[in-house]
């Protein structure tokens, strides 16, 4: 699965874009795609899942969206679609510098070489296992690489594992035991059933047995882990 957010307001672009990147998804080994195209602000907010960002870039245009988008989105990769008015001096900055570039006025030829190869470099990454960022859940129907900044926990239930997302949650097979050990260390073991990001924290309910994390989500604290959790 590659997750491809499209941020460009010129409609005729959008669609060279969607049908390009369907073409090469199917070149490079059938790799199934979900797309999208709302604000670059709105999808860091919601904590979309993005792999592949296609981001519009004009003269003077403020930064600090994609800046924010390149801190929280380690592993993603950046197309800027502009034209020569723009001065590199304005993009080629740290924290902003894309991985490829787009000039305008768009045609599908030069489209589709550049974007050929943007997409072949991220897809060589994945293939190569470059995922030190990333959870892989790797089910019969995809493989999905999910930033383990946006994970909030892990959950076991119904004999699957669930790592839950902002807004989403995936299924995949293994045990709490195994999982402990691939983990990176802000992931804590707090039930028997859940592993908690300590970095999505906001407080602990002691009298609750409760972790409360941002956005209005939580999880159960053990007694067994209690004492971890509360410095004892």
């Amino acid at each position: 699965m590659i997750d491809i957010l499209v941020c460009d307001r010129n409609e005729r672009e959008q669609a060279l874009l969607r049908a390009d990147c369907r073409e090469q998804a199917a070149a490079l080994g059938d790799w199934e795609l979900r797309m999208d195209a709302v604000p670059l602000e709105d999808a860091v907010a919601r904590e979309q899942l993005v792999n592949l960002l296609y981001y519009e870039f004009e003269k003077g245009q403020p930064s600090d969206a994609l800046r924010s988008f390149r801190s929280r989105y380690a592993d993603a990769m950046v197309m800027l679609i502009t034209d020569t008015a723009v001065s590199p001096l304005e993009y080629l900055r740290p924290g902003i510098a894309p991985d490829s570039l787009l000039l305008r006025p768009v045609e599908p030829e030069a489209l589709n070489a550049v974007n050929r190869e943007f997409m072949g470099s991220y897809c060589d990454r994945w293939r190569k296992k470059d995922t030190e960022g990333s959870f892989v859940v790797d089910t019969r129907e995809e493989k999905v690489f999910l930033p383990y900044s946006h994970i909030y926990y892990f959950e076991a239930r119904d004999k699957k594992l669930f790592v839950r997302l902002k807004h989403e949650e995936y299924a995949f097979y293994d045990t709490m035991e195994e999982l402990e050990q691939k983990l990176p260390p802000m992931f804590r073991r707090c039930h028997r059933s859940y592993i908690v990001n300590t970095e999505k924290m906001l407080r602990i309910i002691s009298r609750e047995s409760y972790i409360e994390l941002l956005d209005h989500l939580g999880v159960p604290l053990s007694r067994k882990y209690k004492a971890v959790f509360m410095g004892g």
